[in-house]
């Protein structure tokens, strides 16, 4: 078993300029709201959204001055989403300290996150100051609005298919709302800022439906690979989340064993601890890690391949870099 979640994205460039941007926003002394903020933002995580942002803009020929203040901004909103995630889900834990609603209390939690999407949205306004036009600001505000809306109807789903199964078919869609849309945020705004062609923004759109696609089943996979992610491996299992190895595994399994997965998505009398080892047990029974993982690598072959229509530089190999299995995926 690891200790830490898979490897940090950003590289040290850019994890050190986002760095010091939190720092001069969020000191270590603030109160208030910025308290909140601040907790929910260090440690930081993969830093995922903002060095896509980054690369994104790049690629495009943008730079980095200019989407600085959006980069930050997107770990804002998606640290924002977590944050309230954590609520939901009843989850205790996060980047491997406690969820902020364990020691700040949910009511003060849901501010939080709250204040964390409007740091967000003044973030990304930020950039016209920083050299943006203010046509491709706005155009950046409507992507990370409507990234949004698509996020949050993904959820919405994901909340309902709980306590039973579902189509696979019908899961991977949502996970490409759900996860895909959350790197198209980040790829989106910072392609918007950088001043993309149409063809450029739907290369990104396809690669991050595709990436996000994989990365949301190598999150599913974390629960039963031995891989420690800074959260409960049991969360799925407590809230009866139908993940893609558990999905796979109802597929290949007998008829018994088939209504067993059934009953430990929908029970929620039984100790969680022993739910779990027994979902667990019928993963692996019936190869739901290696089913799910070569789902995995099909959507990361065909971010890759989206890829392809960017103009060639090192900026979209960093991009290609993320579909590169044990990188992200």
């Amino acid at each position: 078993m690891t200790d830490v979640d898979v490897p940090q994205v950003a590289d040290p460039e850019v994890a050190a300029i986002v760095r010091a941007e939190v720092e001069t926003r969020w000191p270590h002394n603030v109160s208030g709201l910025d308290e909140l903020v601040r907790y929910g933002l260090v440690p930081f995580g993969k830093m995922m959204g903002p060095w896509l942002v980054v690369r994104s803009s790049l690629a495009v020929g943008g730079d980095i001055a200019t989407v600085l203040p959006a980069a930050v901004g997107l770990e804002c909103v998606q640290v924002g989403a977590m944050m309230h995630d954590d609520i939901i889900d009843s989850d205790g834990e996060r980047r491997s300290k406690p969820a902020a609603h364990t020691v700040f209390g949910e009511p003060a939690a849901i501010v939080g996150g709250d204040g964390l999407f409007f740091h967000g949205f003044a973030a990304l306004a930020e950039c016209r100051e920083a050299g943006a036009p203010a046509d491709r600001v706005a155009e950046a505000l409507t992507v990370l609005s409507r990234a949004g809306l698509r996020i949050g109807d993904a959820a919405l789903r994901e909340i309902r298919m709980s306590r039973g199964i579902c189509p696979v078919d019908a899961y991977l869609d949502m996970i490409a709302d759900k996860s895909g849309a959350l790197l198209w945020m980040a790829c989106g705004v910072g392609a918007t800022l950088g001043g993309a062609d149409d063809t450029s923004l739907k290369a990104l759109s396809e690669y991050s439906d595709q990436l996000g696609i994989a990365y949301q089943i190598r999150d599913d996979l974390m629960a039963y690979d031995g891989t420690r992610a800074g959260k409960p491996n049991v969360s799925d299992v407590r809230n009866g989340r139908p993940t893609l190895p558990v999905l796979l595994a109802h597929e290949r399994a007998s008829g018994e064993r088939q209504r067993r997965i059934e009953r430990l998505l929908a029970d929620t009398s039984v100790p969680v601890g022993a739910r779990y080892e027994a979902m667990a047990e019928l993963v692996h029974a019936y190869d739901g890690i290696a089913a799910a993982r070569e789902v995995s690598h099909r959507h990361v072959r065909m971010a890759t391949t989206a890829l392809e229509a960017l103009p060639p530089g090192v900026h979209r190999d960093a991009l290609m870099d993320l579909t590169v299995p044990g990188r992200l995926v």
